[in-house]
Parts: structure tokens; C-alpha cells; sequence
């Protein structure tokens, strides 16, 4: 199953790029390699823009929703990840004083020292 949906989702690829390509703009794209013979009478000004409209919005849909279930499916085969074998993270090199904690010992004796009222001579 799941290797039918990567060679479905391949296909589609492959005919969202072209039809996305051949489509007829304001410049010179790919569409102009079609010719001004027969294609002209098929894809009139009107409907050769919703022709490949409609094409364009339906391909992108399916490109969408195959994504989401290849990922969907992928995911519950998974049993790993590729990062378990990954080494952590060292902590920095930098110790600067305020961003370390303090220990409790130190908190203790700084709120006592902070408490203590200061006699002035």
C-alpha cells in the first residue's frame, strides 16, 4: 500500500510540474511550445485558463492529501527515531556567574545577610 501512494504521489508530481509549466501566461512560459494550430481551437481564451485552472487546483489537492497520508502512515510504522542515537548536548564552554544557579546554602546565607539590619557608626 504504502509503496502504491509513493508511486501515485510521484505521478502526480510529475503532472503538477508540467501542467504548472505549460500553462499560457502574460509572458512567454512553456504553454507557447503548443503552437497556434489545432491547440487554439481547444483552448479558446476562456477556457484554456479554467481547463488548466481546474487542473492546477486538483492536482494540488491530491499532492496535499497524499502528503499528509504517506506521513501519516509513515509515522505509525515508526518505532525510532533517527535521532535516539545522537550524543547530547554539551552544556557551554562560558560560565558566566548570573546565569548559574545558586545552591541552596548560598541562597540561605545571602537572605539572612540581606535581613540583618546594618548599624551605622
Amino acid at each position: 500500500m504504502l509503496n502504491s501512494l509513493i508511486i501515485f504521489h510521484v505521478i502526480v508530481c510529475i503532472l503538477l510540474t508540467v501542467v504548472v509549466l505549460v500553462q499560457f501566461g502574460k509572458g512567454a512560459e512553456a504553454g507557447a511550445m503548443m503552437g497556434s494550430g489545432s491547440s487554439q481551437a481547444i483552448f479558446t481564451t476562456s477556457s484554456k485558463g479554467n481547463f488548466f485552472t481546474k487542473l492546477t487546483t486538483t492536482l494540488a489537492i491530491l499532492f496535499m492529501v497524499n502528503s499528509v497520508t504517506l506521513t501519516v502512515l509513515t509515522s505509525k510504522e515508526a518505532s525510532s527515531s533517527l535521532f535516539d542515537d545522537e550524543a547530547p548536548i554539551a552544556a557551554p564552554l562560558n560560565s558566566d556567574e548570573a546565569n548559574t544557579p545558586q545552591k541552596k546554602d548560598d541562597k540561605a546565607e545571602n537572605n539572612e545577610a540581606q535581613t540583618q539590619p546594618t548599624t551605622a557608626q
